[in-house]
């Protein structure tokens, strides 16, 4: 499992070089409202579609225990056909109109179908543990972002927003074309049949639903901070956090967080099933070094080199980023115990506590923001002391809540 988890982290890692190198070249040929707008409409996007991104974990977990592709995939296909519908009808003109996206309509409609095709297909190899192939997406979608951006600005001239929405499409498209037949090797194509919903499709599509809700809580949370700017704040302020800040925190979670849901969390599901607590212990004694000296190097350079570091990196209208990812830096450390934690709660059985857990991150930001904004500080960085508050509050509580669960396995010994 450590193997794997490392192995992981550097995959990820040149994922994110590549990731972060197509939003340097962006902010340097696209100007800083139209970037800003197309970070916004994509975050947008990625909120409907997390009901998709959310069935993952159960997914993963049902297909260990039934072995049952066809259920688990015709029930999954049947709310991805929803998800494309509602994001069709309300999200679409949403953006279209409220927002003010100046690209045609079906630019939007492809977005849409490309970026749930991806997700589709992403949930499938996960589910059937294709780590070779899920590593490989993880190094194809940047390099296809690069390449299509690029090519619609240098070959075709396209300005504006245009060759974003590009990129997004077609580095989409050839994530799901390239999944497609690399499953199709070791994994046939299930044919599209309507499940008999018995106890056991029921109980897939209860934890499905209650998983997508604490995944998309925890998603939400980010997202919320940046709702809290469009209303607050000015559109310079919100493109530091958009195009700079949000971008690296994400991969910081990417590379140092999501491993623990994809490789610790069905070590710990297996552990708590055998009830072998020593085994457990050793494991949480790994993440907490892990933890601190992952957030100890973050807190380093965060404080002697961001703002060198984003200075060089991007244009001087976003030097301004580097005080909030200072004070990010802190509190990292909070982030990556609560999601071993959140893990152990999930692996106990105990989703309805993470999804709580995960909904009492999203009051306490919004509480914490309007009381610093409203009786002490109108700076943008109240929202950046709400975000880490909220971190630290899922940390406390989570902390509770797993000796808990843990002091139930011991007694049923």
């Amino acid at each position: 499992m450590k193997k794997a988890f490392y192995s992981g982290i550097a995959v990820a890692l040149v994922g994110i070089i590549l990731n972060f190198s197509f939003k340097i070249l962006a902010s340097h040929l696209i100007d800083k409202a139209t970037l800003t707008l197309y970070f916004t409409a994509i975050d947008i996007f990625t909120l409907t579609l997390l009901i998709l991104v959310g069935f993952r974990s159960s997914m993963v977990v049902a297909f260990s225990q039934l072995k049952n592709a066809s259920m688990i995939v015709n029930i999954f296909r049947g709310f991805v056909l929803v998800t494309v519908m509602i994001s069709w009808a309300f999200v679409i003109p949403f953006l279209k109109h409220k927002m003010g996206i100046d690209i045609h309509y079906w630019y939007l409609v492809a977005t849409v179908i490309s970026l749930s095709l991806a997700l589709y297909f992403s949930n499938i190899i996960a589910m059937y543990r294709l780590y070779f192939v899920m590593n490989a997406v993880t190094l194809l979608e940047p390099v296809l972002v690069l390449f299509w951006f690029s090519f619609a600005y240098f070959t075709f001239d396209l300005r504006g927003i245009q060759p974003l929405f590009i990129a997004t499409i077609m580095s989409s498209m050839g994530i799901s074309s390239y999944i497609f037949f690399k499953k199709r090797k070791e994994h046939p194509a299930l044919s599209l049949k309507q499940p008999i919903f018995d106890a056991k499709a029921l109980a897939f599509i209860k934890n499905s639903v209650i998983s997508t809700i604490e995944f998309g809580s925890g998603i939400v949370l980010l997202y919320m901070v940046v709702f809290i700017m469009m209303r607050h704040y000015s559109v310079e302020e919100l493109g530091d956090f958009q195009v700079v800040t949000k971008p690296i925190f994400s991969y910081m979670v990417m590379l140092f967080v999501f491993p623990i849901f994809r490789f610790v969390l069905p070590e710990l599901s297996k552990l708590i099933s055998e009830k072998k607590i020593e085994e457990i212990y050793e494991l949480k004694r790994w993440i907490l070094r892990y933890a601190f000296v992952v957030s100890g190097v973050f807190i380093i350079v965060s404080l002697l080199f961001s703002s060198e570091i984003l200075a060089y990196l991007f244009p001087p209208e976003y030097a301004n980023a580097s005080l909030m990812i200072k004070h990010l830096s802190f509190f990292f450390i909070f982030l990556i115990i609560n999601s071993y934690q959140v893990a152990f709660i999930k692996a106990s059985g105990a989703f309805m506590s993470a999804l709580l857990i995960r909904l009492l991150g999203i009051v306490a930001l919004v509480s914490v923001f309007y009381v610093i904004y409203n009786f002490y500080s109108q700076n943008v960085i109240s929202i950046i002391v709400a975000l880490v508050s909220s971190y630290l509050i899922m940390f406390l509580v989570s902390f509770v809540v797993e000796r808990r669960l843990l002091r139930e396995l011991k007694s049923s010994l």
